[in-house]
C-alpha cells in the first residue's frame, strides 16, 4: 500500500483529536506499550511481540509472519529514543515514538533509527498497537 494511503488516516485523525483530563494515564499506558513492544522485539519473545499487537489490525498477520522472519536473520537491540503522547479521540490514542535499533550478531544489517507514529486502540480493556507509520527512517 502507498506511503500517503497509510499516513493520511493518522494525519486526518490527529486533526481531530481530543484532549481529555486524564492524558497522563493515557500516556504512561501507551509508553508501556511502546516500551513491551521493544522489549520482546529485542528478546526475540514471538507471542510477547503479538500481545501489544491488536489482533483485529490489519498489520496483524504481517506481523506476525514477519517478526519470526526477522528473529530468525538478526539478533537486534532496541533503544526507545523519544515518546511523545499526541492525543486520543474516541477509541484511538496516538503517539510519535522514535527508537534506535542495532545489531547484536547475525546477517548484515544497517543500524538506525526509525521515527514513527503509532495509532493504538484497545482490546479487551487494554491499549494495543493498532497501525504504525513511519515518518522517518535514518542511519545512525
Amino acid at each position: 500500500m502507498p506511503l500517503p494511503y497509510i499516513i493520511l488516516p493518522i494525519l486526518l485523525l490527529m486533526c481531530f483529536v481530543a484532549c481529555s483530563p486524564n492524558n497522563s494515564k493515557i500516556e504512561t499506558e501507551l509508553e508501556t506499550i511502546a516500551r513491551e513492544y521493544l522489549k520482546a522485539m529485542e528478546s526475540e519473545d514471538h507471542d510477547a511481540v503479538m500481545k501489544t499487537i491488536h489482533t483485529g489490525s490489519v498489520d496483524y498477520a504481517y506481523r506476525n509472519r514477519n517478526t519470526e522472519r526477522l528473529f530468525k536473520d538478526y539478533d537486534l537491540k532496541y533503544k526507545l529514543l523519544q515518546f511523545r503522547y499526541i492525543g486520543q479521540d474516541g477509541e484511538y490514542a496516538i503517539a510519535r515514538f522514535e527508537f534506535a535499533s542495532e545489531r547484536t550478531s547475525g546477517k548484515d544489517y544497517k543500524n538506525h533509527s526509525n521515527d514513527t507514529i503509532h495509532v493504538f486502540r484497545k482490546e479487551d480493556g487494554k491499549w494495543k498497537i493498532w497501525r504504525v507509520a513511519s515518518l522517518r527512517l535514518y542511519n545512525k
